[in-house]
């Protein structure tokens, strides 16, 4: 029988790409990427071998029996074991991979070493998943169905994990899993029934698996380009997950004093990121099993499974390398922090607590570190909100105050201005919603600069920022309202 591997090209090809696309564009830093991209490797291998094992077992003059038995059971033993790497890969996607007990992970592979391991290692005996007749060719034995019905059994986990836990992931991620069921298992049936010397499953299945790949998330999606580790988006994406899940997971946030990520930013938008890329790279690299989420304004988000790291340990560490200097470019300045850790095993913790315990400031000044306890922090938030301004040192207030008087000089042109930026909108934005060309809003954003004593839109949006957190906006628009009047 000659086969027709046509199909199986093109397999190869669409996980070519499949593996361009996960490398370059989805990245391979986080776990779960990690077993796609495996399931991606094995899909392509399968493709290989389906075409070369199909070339030997169709000119039996040119290939040896032993040459065609290494080829069919790498063939054999990789495709239907990618069914059981991709179920792994949802249920770590899912974020359940640490309520599985020992007693579940040896269940969840029985499927794999009696229907598809042991079967192979015993062929060369007992024949029973394919052997050579009199003439030679090729023919599948009964216990080939074994090998084909574990991997429907692992697709089958795959499509009720998507739907009973259907709120952990994103619509699309829930219909491209039963897309790949789907595309995996009719032609399969397709083949073996109707059209043997037609190869169509891989090809079908390929496009499964790149179907899968389309819904996941970008790298630049969930990384921050500046300090090169997760972003804020994927921080709030891990928590939820492991809130939903109950999982046993500890959470320790650094916050950088208020003051003096404020005093950083004056002196430039080079220096800011320097710094926070340096603090960011030093978490980063603690332990592969530690991951960071840089939460925006000097604030970073570390998460580790229990049991993983010691957790005092991991404190003290964080403490020890911020009680000394940091350098970026030739200025050198101590990063006071605030370190709290929050253990989420079998607590009342929400994802929006926890965010909110990211985000509330520390706006103390001590230059060592301050190790407090989730409840303090909890309480600090508390009494911040009750206080209202007190929530800030009084230096951080001294300078609020100076700000806020000195926008009482600017034009009204020039307050729309600062409006647009205040309402989030970037200086590309502005010609359009001021109707005034963009050399206009540069001679503006020149005057506003020099009127408010800042150098730039980093430092500008810096003082915005404090003053919407302790509710001092309104001052702004006031003072400006009341320049308009008088112009």
């Amino acid at each position: 029988m000659i086969y027709n591997v046509t199909f199986d090209i093109c397999a190869g090809v669409i996980s070519v790409l499949s593996l361009y696309v996960i490398i370059s564009k989805k990245g391979v830093q986080k776990e779960s990427n990690q077993l796609l991209l495996l399931v991606i490797i094995a899909a392509l291998i399968s493709a290989v071998f389906d075409i070369w094992s199909s070339v030997g077992n169709s000119y039996i003059d040119q290939y040896t029996y032993f040459s065609r038995d290494i080829l069919n059971y790498i063939f054999l033993f990789v495709h239907t074991s990618t069914a059981c790497l991709f179920a792994w890969y949802m249920i770590v996607l899912l974020g359940l991979k640490h309520r599985v007990k020992r007693s579940h992970f040896v269940l969840f592979l029985l499927p794999e070493v009696f229907a598809i391991f042991l079967p192979l290692a015993l062929n060369p005996v007992l024949g029973w998943v394919f052997y050579y007749d009199a003439n030679g060719i090729y023919s599948h034995g009964v216990m080939i169905y074994a090998l084909y019905g574990a991997g429907y059994l692992y697709m089958l986990l795959t499509v009720y994990l998507a739907i009973r836990f259907r709120s952990l992931l994103l619509k699309s991620q829930r219909y491209a899993a039963i897309a790949l069921l789907i595309f995996s298992i009719i032609p399969i049936f397709v083949q073996q029934v109707f059209m043997p010397h037609q190869l169509l499953e891989l090809f079908f299945q390929s496009i499964g698996i790149f179907g899968f790949l389309t819904t996941v998330e970008n790298l630049d999606a969930i990384h921050n380009p500046i300090t090169k580790v997760y972003n804020r988006a994927a921080f709030l994406r891990s928590i939820d997950l492991a809130v939903q899940n109950q999982a046993s997971l500890y959470v320790t946030i650094v916050k950088l004093a208020r003051s003096n990520y404020f005093d950083i930013a004056a002196l430039g938008a080079g220096y800011i990121n320097g710094f926070m890329a340096g603090a960011a790279e030093w978490l980063n690299n603690l332990s592969k099993k530690i991951d960071v989420y840089d939460c925006e304004r000097g604030h970073f988000a570390l998460t580790v499974f229990r049991d993983s790291y010691n957790m005092q340990r991991l404190t003290e560490k964080i403490a020890r390398k911020f009680s000394s200097e940091w350098q970026c470019q030739n200025q050198t300045m101590r990063l006071p922090v605030q370190i709290c850790s929050a253990d989420l095993t079998g607590t009342d913790w929400t994802t929006e607590g926890l965010m909110r315990l990211v985000d509330v400031s520390y706006v103390g000044h001590d230059m060592q570190p301050m190790i407090v306890t989730a409840e303090e922090a909890k309480a600090e938030e508390r009494e911040a909100e009750r206080a209202g301004k007190s929530r800030f040192a009084s230096d951080v207030l001294s300078m609020l105050d100076s700000f806020v008087e000195r926008t009482a000089a600017l034009t009204p042109a020039e307050r729309n201005i600062l409006q647009h930026y205040i309402n989030g909108h970037e200086i590309a934005e502005i010609p359009k919603l001021a109707f005034i060309s963009i050399h206009t809003v540069r001679k503006h954003n020149k005057n506003i600069y020099r009127k408010l004593a800042v150098s730039t839109k980093e430092e500008l949006m810096l003082y915005v920022d404090l003053l919407r957190r302790s509710g001092r906006l309104a001052e702004v628009e006031k003072l400006t309202d009341q320049n308009s009047c008088k112009a």
